[in-house]
């Protein structure tokens, strides 16, 4: 399609899918070809009647550009009612979900490349088929009238922004009204998601607790792994929400592998905002310290002291703050109430079978089980087998639920027989643990056992994984000269449907995870069989090819990393003995990340620990310790960064360069002699490296260095060369980012030459791409650019507004500049001081801080585009 028919500036992008396609698709058959068909014809004809262009068909997915929120809207209402008034087949009943989100965009090719596309994709994710949900920033532009309006459900967590988002749903006549909870999780009073299935046996539990959770105590559920204290945690937290005026904030631990990495999960989780030079704990305390809330920490065992050392900080310094924490035993901190937590009640010995129905074990073994095999039921001539099967496993929940997923293979006495010659044979004779425990390992190895060879290998591999997975990644663990990669796929889905793998459906591609008992008996196994190395080396070897250091951290990148994050810092701890440089270059990758996505002070922190645990000497680790170097001074660490680059240094003389970073300890070095003052001698290192033979990558960063130490000095022929340059090869490579960064380079030398028509045609290349990109800390450059132009154009109105909100996203990431640019952006500002009045300035800058961070970003295109 033409391009050219595209709507730009701010555009409301349309995005459908059809809800459950892949079971329709399994139940009718070829018959699906034309339904599609017919879904397709349908709304092509709705978007062409409502001036939309279609950007883009994927399967059964649409993705319509509008000029206007109200055509978008309007647009979405009449392909709902169409849909419904078509007369499909008799076994079908076509679903629809939309989403609806506003953002700046501007057509390229036949296309959009633009953040905005990749944000309304994460708004459907959070609907149901039949439903429309729209952003606040559609609903903002919305000017809808009495036939439609906008139903606000509230603040979400939603990927792909920033910051939690408000949803609202269309409804109107002829649409549907009435659909479950949004696929999302509420930013509002809790962030816990409800289960799917109802808790049995356990109100008078979660009474009790809920009445005991007052501020400065802690609460701990404790009890074996298994009885279901997660469960209990949520169901409290979600009774005791209204009561709280911050809220209740689930924090998840299971898959957190180090102590250091907690306070991080507790920030992230609450939303405390992370500044630079303090550690994360400190963020935690700030945060919370004025609030009403609740935190619950989830499965603490693994990480008790941090956990112990933690509440006691919360218990100090925030009045109004509680604590829920689950655990194997008490975390023992001042004033802990402790709650066990029991398994299930279990009939009595030779209870008459109504008697055995009521009793919670057997419900939940009734309700998981007609889930497998529908129309199940426990009646007179299965009940006293179901309240044996319940009695052997002491009514624990966990292993309940794994029992009766055997039911879509097996009758209730088959799994009897089973499950009492496997305790036999498999129960633990460890003495320090519980009888309980040596249950579960026992119900665990007897479903192992079960297993097939092929499912048994399958099983232990994935145990590598500390977090969710996907089906590439499952096949790059399982695969080997027995299992071929078209047989792994059936495998996982066997695994699933024996409940020892679970699926998560909310990203756009099924992913998969072991609970935490599973995982760990699962690991046992592969410790057994002497693979786990092997196994895991072959895991970081597959995610290097996709995601190592030396491949541009462009937006698939970062999100295949933000992904597995959990999956890469497990895999540096079991390949830390074993192969600790591919370790390293796991790390290096991370640390990346942390760049890539402005999380400075926690790539810092991170970085830290990894540089502590991986400190084999190594081309490797000269990298690793120049990425921490670069994080430092990102946050205008400059000493701690000289004290890691001096390391590095140190280590390049004997073990030179990786191949992929051959200017590592140049390049941060450079920028060290710059922050210290010395722009002369960071030029001098940038034109010495430049006469070695440099990849184009490391040419690119010396040229980088070059062009801003040259600007900084007033030598601004050579400044333009150089950063000209670095944007010929960042073009080449295809570097996104620093294409973007390298254009606003040239922005800055063309400013202080006073091109003002060559710097504002540059900064605007620079902002589009950094708003496709997400970059916040591009986009306040942009913003500071945009300023100075005003300036420079005597609007001093704009000027201190767009500067405002620059210095507002610096500060929320984190980032310093560099003295020369502090100093004009404070020569920018004190004119406009003197040219507004004090008064007058301070209300701008006000306004400023208002401002939406899309309007802002309009605001700054409009005075580039008009320079």
């Amino acid at each position: 399609m033409d391009g050219t028919r595209f709507p730009s500036g701010i555009v409301s992008f349309l995005y459908t899918d059809i809800e459950g396609s892949t079971r329709l698709l399994s139940r009718i058959g070829d018959d699906y070809v034309d339904v599609l068909d017919r879904h397709n014809v349908a709304l092509r004809a709705v978007w062409k009647a409502h001036g939309g262009s279609e950007v883009f068909t994927e399967g059964d997915s649409f993705v319509v550009a509008f000029g206007s929120a109200d055509q978008a809207i309007v647009a979405a209402v009449a392909g709902q009612r169409v849909l419904t008034a078509e007369e499909w087949p008799e076994a079908v009943t076509l679903k629809v979900r939309m989403g609806i989100h506003s953002g700046l965009a501007a057509p390229q090719g036949d296309s959009y490349v633009s953040m905005a596309v990749h944000q309304a994709s994460r708004i459907i994710e959070t609907a149901h088929g039949g439903q429309i949900v729209v952003s606040q920033d559609t609903e903002f532009l919305a000017t809808t009238g009495s036939e439609v309006a906008l139903r606000p459900l509230g603040r979400f967590r939603v990927r792909d922004f920033a910051h939690a988002v408000r949803l609202y749903q269309v409804v109107g006549e002829g649409i549907e009204e009435h659909f479950p909870a949004l696929r999302a999780i509420p930013a509002d009073q809790h962030n816990i998601v409800p289960k799917p299935t109802a808790t049995l046996g356990r109100d008078d539990v979660i009474e009790a607790v809920a009445e005991r959770v007052a501020v400065r105590r802690t609460v701990s559920l404790t009890g074996p792994g298994g009885v279901g204290k997660s469960r209990v945690a949520m169901d409290v937290g979600l009774a005791i929400a209204p009561n709280w005026q911050d809220g209740v904030w689930f924090v998840g631990l299971a898959s957190v592998v180090e102590p250091d990495l907690v306070a991080g999960a507790v920030a992230e989780a609450i939303g405390a905002q992370v500044r630079p030079g303090e550690a994360r704990i400190d963020d935690v305390l700030q945060h919370l310290e004025a609030r009403n809330a609740v935190v619950i920490l989830d499965n603490c065992e693994h990480l008790a002291e941090a956990c112990n050392s933690l509440i006691r900080r919360l218990q100090a310094e925030c009045q109004n703050v509680a604590v829920v924490a689950t655990s194997r035993e008490p975390l023992r901190v001042p004033g802990e109430v402790v709650w066990p937590v029991h398994p299930l009640p279990v009939p009595a010995t030779s209870a008459p079978p109504s008697t055995v129905f009521e009793t919670p074990a057997v419900r939940l073994f009734q309700e998981r089980g007609e889930a497998v095999r529908p129309g199940f039921e426990i009646d007179e001539h299965n009940a006293d087998v179901v309240a044996e099967i319940v009695r052997h496993l002491d009514g624990l929940p966990l292993l309940v639920e794994l029992a009766a997923a055997h039911l879509s293979a097996q009758s209730p006495a088959e799994i009897l027989r089973g499950l009492e010659d496997t305790l036999r044979y498999l129960r633990s004779r460890d003495p320090r643990l519980s009888d309980r425990h040596r249950t579960m390992e026992g119900l665990l190895g007897w479903s192992y056992r079960l297993l097939h060879d092929r499912e048994q290998t399958a099983f232990r591999r994935l145990s590598v994984f500390t977090s969710g997975f996907s089906r590439e990644a499952a096949a790059a663990v399982v695969a080997d000269d027995d299992i071929q990669i078209d047989q792994v796929d059936e495998l996982v889905w066997s695994l699933v449907d024996q409940s020892l793998v679970e699926t998560n459906f909310d990203s756009d591609d099924t992913r998969y995870k072991l609970l935490e008992t599973v995982r760990s008996y699962g690991r046992g196994r592969l410790d057994a069989e002497s693979e786990t190395g092997a196994v895991a080396a072959q895991l970081a070897r597959w995610y290097l090819e996709r995601i190592g250091p030396w491949l541009p951290p462009d937006r698939g990148w970062v999100g295949d990393v933000d992904a597995d994050l959990g999956n890469l810092r497990g895999l540096v701890s079991l390949i830390l003995e074993t192969n600790q440089e591919l370790a390293q270059k796991i790390a290096c990758t991370i640390g990346q990340y942390h760049d890539a996505t402005q999380s400075f002070q926690e790539g810092i922190e991170e970085l830290t620990r990894l540089t502590g645990l991986l400190d084999k000497p190594s081309a490797t680790r000269v990298s690793l310790l120049t990425t921490l170097g670069d994080l430092y001074l990102r946050t205008g660490q400059v000493d701690r960064a000289r004290d890691v680059v001096d390391a590095a240094e140190e280590l390049r003389t004997e073990f030179g360069y990786p191949d992929w970073d051959d200017v590592a300890v140049e390049r941060t070095r450079g920028e060290i002699t710059r922050r210290s003052g010395d722009l002369a001698g960071a030029a001098d290192i940038a034109r010495r490296a430049l006469k070695r033979s440099l990849s184009e990558r490391g040419q690119s960063r010396m040229y980088n260095l070059l062009g801003t130490t040259s600007a900084a000095l007033g030598d601004f022929d050579t400044a333009y060369d150089a950063c000209q340059h670095e944007l010929d090869l960042m073009e080449r490579l295809g570097y996104e980012g620093y294409i973007a960064s390298a254009h606003g380079n040239l922005a800055e030398v063309a400013l202080r030459l006073g091109d003002m028509p060559a710097a504002a045609d540059h900064q605007r290349s620079c902002l589009s791409l950094a708003v496709i990109l997400g970059s916040s800390a591009l986009v306040a450059f942009s913003l500071i650019v945009a300023a100075r132009i005003a300036g420079w154009r005597e609007d001093w109105a704009e000027a201190a507004m767009l500067h405002a909100k620059a210095e507002e996203q610096l500060k929320e990431i984190g980032l310093v500049l560099y003295d020369d640019d502090l100093q004009e952006s404070q020569d920018l500002l004190d004119r406009a001081r003197k040219q507004l009045g004090n008064e007058a300035f301070a209300a701008r800058r006000a306004q400023g801080l208002d401002l939406t961070l899309p309007h802002a970003v309009e605001m700054a295109d409009e005075v580039l585009a008009t320079s």
